[in-house]
């Protein structure tokens, strides 16, 4: 359906939190919504939760599916969502997250279609609260107006922000550059750039220069905050090298040797990371004593 809104968001023992976003959906001024949840494994209330949600979307007029799957992850969750979605825009909020306003899907669509054929994604600009009482930590600010973001968000420039919930893709421009809907998965991986990479290569995208998203900065997410010792810290890094190299290699219509440059980049954009985190887990504890030989000198 053309003018469907697909919503696809994962949630592990986000039952405190998903809520929030289960009322920001229902708030929403576009009049066609799906939404399906994978619960991923929760040992909490979420089913329970969600489940009550049902009949307040149908009221409304939209429709809210509840799917759980034994805990592989978000990728995972991501992955068999996709294979749901009958919506001719796809939205993958977090759901510890929430939309702030309730134009956000309508803008988000209309900056789609707006912008043309030329465009595959849109986005607009979105804050940052504090998990415990929602005040509010910062915002994104738009850094220019530029559209072609395919290496921004490959590596991280300019500015690029990743929020899935703040993001929206056109589904025949994703069944175009991701063959079957099939993207890469491993437990610790997102899925941001397995969706965002393949689109911003070959289509452009559309800011929305207003803050309408919230995003909860949590200590304990299942999205954010999962590694913090140097060896979890090396596996993230290995975890996000795997999954951009992976989505690289599967985008269909990138020639091998932009590939091979590209991977080339990030092997040693990674190892580089990893090296330093190394020397700082080496160095670290020698800190205190090179500033007390500096303070010995200085005298």
């Amino acid at each position: 359906m053309p003018g469907l809104v697909s919503v696809i968001t994962p949630s592990y023992n986000c039952g405190k939190y998903i809520h929030r976003l289960l009322d920001s959906v229902l708030k929403q001024t576009y009049p066609a919504v799906e939404m399906h949840v994978i619960d991923d494994g929760s040992t909490d209330d979420t089913k329970q939760i969600v489940q009550d949600y049902i009949p307040r979307f149908a009221e409304r007029g939209y429709i809210l599916h509840y799917i759980y799957q034994e805990n592989q992850g978000q990728s995972v969750a991501i992955n068999n969502g996709l294979k749901l979605i009958k919506g001719g825009y796809l939205v993958w909020p977090d759901a510890d997250d929430f939309y702030k306003a309730d134009d956000t899907i309508e803008s988000l669509v209309a900056a789609l279609e707006q912008a043309g054929s030329g465009f595959g994604m849109s986005r607009c600009l979105l804050e940052y609260l504090n998990e415990e009482d929602l005040s509010y930590l910062r915002e994104i600010n738009v850094p220019g107006s530029k559209d072609h973001l395919f290496e921004d968000c490959l590596f991280g420039t300019n500015g690029f922000w990743y929020c899935a919930g703040a993001c929206m893709v056109r589904t025949d421009v994703l069944r175009e550059m991701i063959p079957g809907l099939d993207i890469y998965t491993e437990h610790a991986a997102g899925q941001n750039w397995q969706l965002m990479l393949p689109v911003l290569y070959q289509y452009r995208c559309a800011t929305v220069p207003e803050v309408k998203y919230s995003l909860l900065v949590r200590s304990a997410s299942h999205s954010r905050g999962q590694f913090s010792s140097r060896k979890q810290t090396n596996r993230r890094y290995n975890v996000y090298r795997n999954t951009i190299l992976a989505t690289l290699q599967h985008i269909p219509t990138m020639p091998a040797t932009e590939l091979k440059r590209y991977a080339k980049q990030i092997n040693s954009h990674y190892n580089h990371l990893i090296f330093r985190n190394n020397l700082i887990f080496i160095l670290g504890p020698l800190v205190p004593t090179i500033q007390k030989v500096k303070k010995f000198f200085k005298r």
